[in-house]
């Protein structure tokens, strides 16, 4: 290949959620855009996110259940690396997301595999318990000492520091935000009738919290609507706490939307109540629409881009109502603007200087 252009491989489980996997395609438009050659290897051929450009999305199939995980990453690594010689040619630099991803490619013989670190391990991994307790740890440590690696914020490199001590090079570089792609997207037809209204756009899982959000908005007694945006295994016990707070007429569970942009768009403001994040890109994304956001202040991520005035301590129902009553009232005053290091051309040059210096 010639010298400037260079060929860039994202490895992921698939594209299926809105979070790594919608900043891998973001990264992935800007480099094709820049003139590189861009490709995506996914283990699971599910995708639910549109792109601005027609990706070079490849499947590689793993049937390798029966071998021993001890062995399994090794023996997997070789058939990947070979399979990314075969079908995409000798990769100049090659992102691995998530934990299914880095299993293997901790095991590569390629040249230039960092590992993506989408998140606080301490939190999301060992649940704020010592993490050398964990049966998982020594796994762990062995996955994530063997590459270097990239964290999304410098919370979440922060705390990988401290969990696994790494002697390879970690840096941080802000997952980014294709603003003009989302503002595009928001142009759509908002399936939310109301016309003001609060909004959450998460998981159902432990970590986001809805337990908190849900009981902060019933003791702010605010009246905008809320709707709840997602699926996840804690939709059911959510929908319950709703129905014995007596809000069912206000709390709007409206699923999983692969354009959430209008939803987000045309809010009254955006509520984050997550325990922690990696960065928070639904919030990003709130900022590069206009829309108001208030968070809960986790250990990573939100911090690094809101004032404390948007912010809020984790799991203190009592302020995060306070804010929410506050940004019903005066949504202006929670408005900030969208800063150029979270931008895709920003991203992209940090992550070509990682092969370049």
């Amino acid at each position: 290949m010639t010298k400037n252009i260079k060929r860039i491989v994202f490895v992921i489980n698939d594209l299926k959620g809105n979070g790594a996997e919608r900043v891998v395609l973001t990264l992935a438009d800007q480099f094709m855009e820049q003139g590189h050659q861009c490709h995506i290897v996914c283990f699971k051929p599910l995708r639910e996110l549109p792109s601005r450009n027609k990706l070079n999305i490849h499947h590689f199939k793993q049937y390798y259940r029966w071998i021993p995980r001890s062995w399994r990453g090794a023996i997997v690594a070789r058939l990947l690396d070979t399979f990314i010689e075969n079908n995409i040619g000798t990769p100049d630099l090659i992102l691995s997301n998530l934990l299914p991803a880095d299993r293997v490619l901790s095991h590569s013989r390629l040249l230039n595999v960092f590992l993506i670190i989408h998140n606080t391990m301490s939190l999301e991994r060992f649940s704020g318990a010592p993490p050398q307790h964990s049966k998982h740890y020594t796994e762990l440590k062995k996955i994530y000492t063997t590459k270097p690696t990239v964290c999304v914020s410098k919370g979440v490199m922060e705390d990988f520091i401290n969990v696994f001590n790494p002697h390879l090079t970690t840096t941080s570089i802000y997952n980014p935000i294709d603003a003009t792609f989302v503002r595009s997207q928001s142009q759509q037809s908002n399936p939310i009738t109301y016309s003001n209204y609060l909004v959450c756009v998460a998981k159902f899982n432990s970590a986001k919290r809805h337990d908190i959000l849900i009981q902060a908005y019933a003791k702010s007694g605010v009246t905008l609507p809320l709707v709840l945006v997602g699926q996840g295994p804690l939709k059911e016990q959510t929908m319950q706490l709703v129905d014995h707070l007596r809000l069912s007429d206000r709390v709007i569970f409206s699923g999983f939307h692969s354009n959430p942009y209008p939803i987000i768009k045309n809010a009254t403001g955006l509520v984050v109540s997550s325990d922690y994040e990696g960065l928070g890109m639904v919030i990003l994304e709130a900022i590069a629409l206009g829309t108001p956001v208030i968070s809960t202040d986790c250990p990573s991520g939100p911090n690094e881009i809101l004032p404390d005035k948007n912010l809020s301590p984790v799991q203190d129902i009592d302020a995060l109502a306070h804010n929410i009553t506050q940004l019903s009232r005066n949504p202006d005053a929670y408005v900030i603007e969208l800063g150029s290091h979270f931008s895709p051309e920003f991203a992209s040059k940090r992550y070509l200087d990682l092969i370049t210096h």
